[in-house]
C-alpha cells in the first residue's frame, strides 16, 4: 500500500518488522530511523524480515511511504509473548 504520511513534531511510529519491501522518500522535516537521520529528498529501503525498531522525528516530516499492509507491529508482538 502507499501513502503520504505525516508526523507532527516529536511523534513516533512503533517498531515494526517489514512483511515486504518498505519504500519511504522524504518529502520535508527530519525523519530518524533507528540511527540514521533522514533529510528532504532521502529515500529509506526496508526490506522483508528486517526491523526498524524506532522511528521518530524531532521537527515534524512529510514522507511517502510504500509497504506492506502485513507488517509486524513488535510492541505489540511483544505484549502478547509476555501475557
Amino acid at each position: 500500500m502507499s501513502m503520504l504520511l505525516r508526523l507532527a513534531p516529536c511523534a513516533s511510529y512503533p517498531a515494526h518488522e517489514h512483511a515486504g519491501l518498505e519504500e519511504l522518500y522524504l518529502l520535508d522535516g527530519e525523519l530518524w530511523i533507528d540511527e540514521r537521520k533522514l533529510r528532504p529528498g532521502d529515500y529509506y529501503c526496508g526490506v522483508p524480515g528486517t526491523t526498524d525498531e524506532r522511528v521518530w522525528s524531532e521537527t515534524g516530516c512529510t514522507c511517502v511511504l510504500i509497504t506492506s499492509s502485513q507488517d509486524v507491529l513488535l510492541t505489540v508482538q511483544r505484549r502478547k509473548q509476555t501475557d
